[in-house]
């Protein structure tokens, strides 16, 4: 493998390294969100379609939250899922670095 000398700084997502600024802030928001809602119905359920029936989706849709498929979810709908799921979102903006 061929080391290019570049690693993404400490405290920054990955993201920033890939995309422009403002696609690199909603990525890491959305994965940030998944995660969250992923470990939630993992504690809680032990199938799927379990957690499919309290988020009122398909099974095949949990299945692509479990699986990390990011470009599936917007920020409105893990918020939404989320509220569901009986969590409250906070946002907090701070200045870029």
């Amino acid at each position: 493998m061929m080391d290019d000398g570049h690693t993404t700084p400490a405290g920054q997502s990955v993201f920033h390294d890939l995309f422009e600024p403002e696609k690199a802030a909603n990525r890491l928001i959305r994965a940030q969100l998944m995660h969250q809602l992923t470990k939630i119905l993992q504690a809680r359920f032990s199938t799927q379609s379990e957690a499919a029936e309290l988020l009122g989706v398909s099974q095949a849709r949990i299945s692509d939250l479990y699986r990390g498929k990011i470009g599936q979810f917007t920020v409105d709908m893990l918020i939404n899922l989320l509220a569901k799921a009986g969590q409250q979102v906070e946002v907090i903006t701070k200045a870029a670095a």
